[in-house]
């Protein structure tokens, strides 16, 4: 009689003969296990609180993550996790989330600096003469997208001219379009003008400020033997002349857990008249 009127009644009437209470799981936080200008590695950790005088099994959770509203992310993942009685312990899930495929799964993601999410998780605990329970838990957030710096140029200018020769700077600017500092270290540099190769230059390393467009003098000294008269008056700025500037560098974000250190080559052509 008493099995009848248990199975009768119902979860609730299990809960009241056994004493039974849903653990509580909620979420603490999230940490970034590594970050690269390719993908992002995080942790959710959630803590299990268990009020019931009986020890509980957590045994499995199941995630779906959603991007700006759009489903990316789903699966589930077998942990087994002994909670005494009264007792608490911590879970956590990690995901990675490569910024390649976010650009190509969900547009909106390559347009804006940051990007939603909304991580819905169901954490399944066993219960003695409760059975199993899935306990849901939403998290949401933003997370930034990460971008490679942007290397442009800027102009020549002449600071002297005289028969011992020509001091002249060239200047680039570099965008950091991240929302983290940056630094720009190894730089090689060369460039010409008017097909004149000015052979390689040294660049000292660089910080860039989150979001900072900076602006990069490089002196230049070059003497007058062996330069025509067509070199000399690009330089004077009587005539528009061809420049072209290669280079690269390793570009490293300024995150504790940034990794993979990328180089950033970059090749710049145009035209110019000094003096513009």
């Amino acid at each position: 009689m008493l099995l009848l009127l248990i199975f009768a009644g119902g979860c609730s009437t299990v809960q009241r003969i056994v004493g039974y209470q849903e653990p509580d799981v909620r979420y603490t936080d999230m940490s970034i296990e590594g970050i690269s200008l390719e993908q992002i590695d995080l942790k959710f950790h959630f803590e299990v609180d268990n009020p019931n005088r009986v020890g509980v099994t957590l045994e499995e959770y199941a995630y779906s993550l959603l991007i700006n509203e759009y489903s990316f992310l789903s699966g589930s993942h077998s942990e087994q996790l002994e909670i005494a009685s009264r007792g608490s312990g911590t879970i956590a899930l990690p995901l990675t989330l490569s910024y390649r495929e976010l650009y190509e799964s969900i547009s909106s993601v390559a347009q804006a600096d940051s990007f939603g999410y909304q991580l819905n998780t169901e954490v399944g605990v066993n219960i003695p003469v409760y059975g199993k329970a899935m306990i849901p838990v939403t998290v949401e957030g933003t997370l930034p997208r990460l971008r490679m710096p942007q290397v442009d140029f800027v102009g020549f200018d002449v600071n002297s001219f005289s028969f011992s020769g020509v001091d002249m700077t060239l200047t680039l600017n570099i965008r950091n379009p991240n929302p983290m500092g940056m630094k720009l270290s190894d730089l090689n540099l060369a460039a010409s003008i008017g097909g004149y190769d000015l052979g390689g230059i040294d660049v000292a390393d660089l910080a860039v400020g989150s979001g900072e467009n900076l602006n990069v003098p490089v002196r230049l000294s070059m003497g007058l033997s062996g330069i025509g008269g067509t070199l000399i008056d690009m330089l004077r700025g009587n005539r528009d002349f061809s420049y072209e500037v290669k280079g690269d560098g390793l570009v490293e974000l300024d995150h504790p857990a940034f990794r993979d250190i990328k180089r950033l080559p970059f090749h710049l052509i145009g035209d110019y008249r000094i003096g513009n």
